[in-house]
């Protein structure tokens, strides 16, 4: 399965009065890799737009190990671990250096969005092969 690393810096805006990152920015962190993977594998989010295509989110889980701070350098590693007809599946790691911080995933579904009503379709099977690629 794919296998996607993003690096970034905390800002202090996503931290609370104590100096700790704001739990709902893990879940934006979660999206923001998401999109990095889809672009890394020729699927960038503007291009699906402009065909009327989308990847909405349906579910969402985070389960946080230790806190976050203001400057720290996170790696979350984002790996596709289950891809079905019309949905799929992307676990996400993130680490301060080596310690796991949090772990979480999304499953999302592949929809058109004609007409204003969002309708799933079946994964292309371009993006169905990248997804399952192993580049471990």
């Amino acid at each position: 399965m794919y296998k996607s690393v993003w690096e970034f810096k905390v800002r202090f805006a996503e931290t609370d009065a104590a100096g700790i990152v704001y739990y709902p920015n893990f879940y934006k962190w979660m999206d923001q890799a998401f999109h990095e993977m889809f672009a890394a594998i020729g699927f960038p989010t503007r291009k699906q737009q402009n065909k009327s295509l989308g990847t909405p989110l349906v579910e969402a889980h985070c389960q946080f190990r230790r806190p976050l701070n203001f400057d720290d350098w996170v790696k979350v590693v984002s790996v596709v671990s289950e891809v079905k007809n019309k949905v799929f599946k992307i676990e996400h790691t993130f680490y301060l250096g080596e310690n796991l911080v949090a772990e979480g995933y999304e499953i999302r579904a592949w929809v058109s969005l004609n007409g204003g009503k969002l309708k799933a379709e079946p994964i292309p099977e371009e993006l169905r092969q990248r997804l399952l690629s192993s580049n471990l």
